[in-house]
C-alpha cells in the first residue's frame, strides 16, 4: 500500500484517557484503544515529528480502513455539502408547520411569544392554504406540523384543513405532528384525531407537579395545569395507542433537579406505553443581540439560569451514572439543515403569511410570502435561508475534528450572527468536552 498520498485525518480524535490511549474518528466512527507506543507515533505523526511510512504496513492498513489515514479529508465536505443541497432541493415532499393562532391560553415564565398579537385564520386563509399545497403539482408527500400559539385553540381550523387535505387526490399525509401544550387536548379532540392519526405530539411538562404548576399556568386566572394535562393524555392513550408522545421538559437552573422525579413519575405512569421523556433546555431568546462572555452567555440575558454547554454535558453524566436512566452518547452523522433551509418547507401563520422559520411568527420583517397571493414576495430573505450561510461555508466548522457528527447548530441563531451581530454559540454540547464526551461514549459500548 502506497503510503506517499496517505494523510492523517483531521477527524481524527487522540486523547489519553483514565481508560487507556484512546483514538475517535468523527468521519468513520472507529473507536480504537491503542499501545502507548502506537499512540505516541500517532501524536508525533499529527504534529508533523513523524511520518506514517515509520509504522509497520500492517497497521497502516487497518488505520486507513478506519479512516484514520485518508486520502483526501476533503471527500466529507463534498458529500456532506451535497446531501444538504439534496434536501434542500427536494421536489417531492411539502412541508408545512400551520399555526391556525398565534394565541395562547398558557402564560410560561420564560416565553418568549408574548409580544405577538393573538391572530385566528379565516376561512378565506384555509382556502388559500389549501389552493397552495394543490399548485405543488411535483409533490406526493405532506409533512404536516401543527403549531402556535397553542393550536388547539384553532380546532376548527384544523378540522376544516384535514378534511380539505383528505380531498386531495396523489397526496399522501406521510407525516403528521402537533406541538400543543395539552391542556385542550380533549376527548373530543382525541377522537377527532383518531380519523387523523397524528404521528407525533409534543407536549412540555416541566419538571414534577408543583414545579410544572409554578412555570405553566394559564394566562387567565393563573392556575395551574398539571393535573389537566396528565388527566389529557391519559385519555388521548387510550383512543390513539399508536401516537407517540413526547414529553419534552424545559430545564434550567431552577427545575434542573425535579427532571428525575417526573421523569421516573410519567415513565412509570405510562409504562409500556407509546410515550418518551426527554430534557430539553431554555434558551436565552431576549438577549441574543448582547455581549457574551468567555462561556457563551449573553452577559445581561439568563446567567442565572440557562445551563452552559458543559453543565448540560454534566446533567446527562450524572442521569446515567447517578440515577442509571438510559441515556445515548453514540455520536451520529449530521447533515444539518431544517425546515427553514428546505426549499418546499413553510411555516404558515393565521392571516396566511409565509416564514421559513417558526421561530420567525409574527416578524413581518421575516415574512416571505403568502397563500393568499400565492407570491414569495421577499426573494432576499428566502435565497439567504437556502443558498446563504451554513456549518459547509465557516472555516471553524470546516476545520472542526467534530465536523462529521455535528449538524451546525440552529440556521436561525447563524443567521442571528451573521447579519444581526447576535453572538450565539453554534457548538454541540458535545464541543463544549469533547474528551467527556468521548469518554461517557466509550463507557457506553464497554458497558463501564
Amino acid at each position: 500500500m502506497p503510503f506517499v498520498f496517505m494523510k492523517y485525518s483531521k477527524y481524527n480524535y487522540l486523547f489519553k484517557s483514565r481508560y487507556g490511549f484512546l483514538l475517535y474518528n468523527s468521519a468513520s466512527n472507529a473507536f480504537i484503544k491503542l499501545s502507548e507506543k502506537l499512540f505516541l507515533m500517532l501524536d508525533g505523526i499529527e504534529k508533523g515529528i513523524s511520518t506514517i511510512d515509520q509504522l509497520d504496513s500492517n497497521v497502516v492498513e487497518s488505520l486507513y480502513k478506519a479512516k484514520i489515514f485518508v486520502d483526501d479529508d476533503n471527500v466529507v465536505l463534498y458529500k456532506k455539502r451535497l446531501q444538504y443541497y439534496f434536501n434542500t432541493f427536494d421536489s417531492t415532499n411539502l412541508g408545512l408547520a400551520i399555526a391556525p393562532t398565534t394565541n395562547c391560553n398558557f402564560s410560561c415564565v420564560y416565553c418568549y411569544e408574548g409580544s405577538r398579537k393573538p391572530m385566528y385564520m379565516s376561512a378565506d386563509v384555509e382556502n388559500a392554504i389549501l389552493r397552495f399545497i394543490k399548485s405543488h403539482k411535483r409533490v406526493e408527500k405532506l409533512n404536516l406540523i401543527w403549531y402556535g400559539g397553542e393550536p388547539l385553540l384553532g380546532f376548527e381550523s384544523i378540522k376544516r384543513l384535514l378534511n380539505g387535505i383528505d380531498k386531495i387526490s396523489n397526496l399522501k399525509l406521510c407525516k403528521h405532528t402537533m406541538t400543543t401544550k395539552g391542556f385542550l387536548l380533549t376527548e373530543e379532540k382525541a377522537l377527532f384525531f383518531r380519523e387523523y392519526p397524528l404521528d407525533c405530539v409534543q407536549i412540555t411538562i416541566d419538571g414534577n407537579k408543583e414545579m410544572h404548576n409554578c412555570r405553566r399556568k394559564l394566562s387567565v386566572g393563573n392556575v395551574g395545569t398539571y393535573d389537566t394535562i396528565v388527566s389529557n393524555i391519559d385519555t388521548f392513550i387510550s383512543i390513539n395507542p399508536n401516537t407517540r408522545i413526547a414529553i419534552r421538559a424545559n430545564l434550567d437552573h431552577s427545575n434542573l433537579n425535579t427532571f428525575v422525579e417526573e421523569y421516573n413519575d410519567l415513565t412509570n405512569r405510562w409504562k409500556e406505553k407509546n410515550v418518551i421523556v426527554y430534557p430539553a433546555f431554555v434558551q436565552d431568546f431576549r438577549s441574543i443581540i448582547k455581549n457574551v462572555s468567555e462561556d457563551n452567555f449573553a452577559i445581561n440575558g439568563c446567567r442565572d439560569v440557562c445551563l452552559t454547554s458543559s453543565e448540560k454535558l454534566a446533567f446527562f453524566e450524572e442521569l446515567r451514572k447517578k440515577f442509571n436512566l438510559k441515556i445515548n452518547f453514540t455520536p451520529q452523522y449530521a447533515i444539518g439543515g431544517c425546515g427553514a433551509t428546505v426549499l418546499n418547507y413553510y411555516v404558515v401563520g393565521p392571516e396566511g403569511e409565509l416564514y421559513k422559520c417558526w421561530n420567525d411568527i409574527g416578524n413581518k420583517d421575516a415574512i416571505v410570502g403568502n397563500v393568499l397571493s400565492d407570491k414569495i414576495t421577499n426573494y432576499d430573505l428566502l435565497s439567504r435561508y437556502l443558498a446563504g450561510p451554513s456549518m459547509s461555508d465557516d472555516a471553524k466548522c470546516i476545520d472542526c475534528k467534530l465536523y462529521p457528527i455535528c449538524d451546525g447548530g440552529c440556521t436561525w441563531n447563524r443567521h442571528k450572527n451573521i447579519f444581526e451581530g447576535a453572538k450565539i454559540d453554534l457548538c454541540s454540547n458535545r464541543s463544549a468536552n469533547p474528551q467527556k464526551s468521548f469518554e461517557l461514549y466509550y463507557e457506553q459500548i464497554n458497558n463501564l
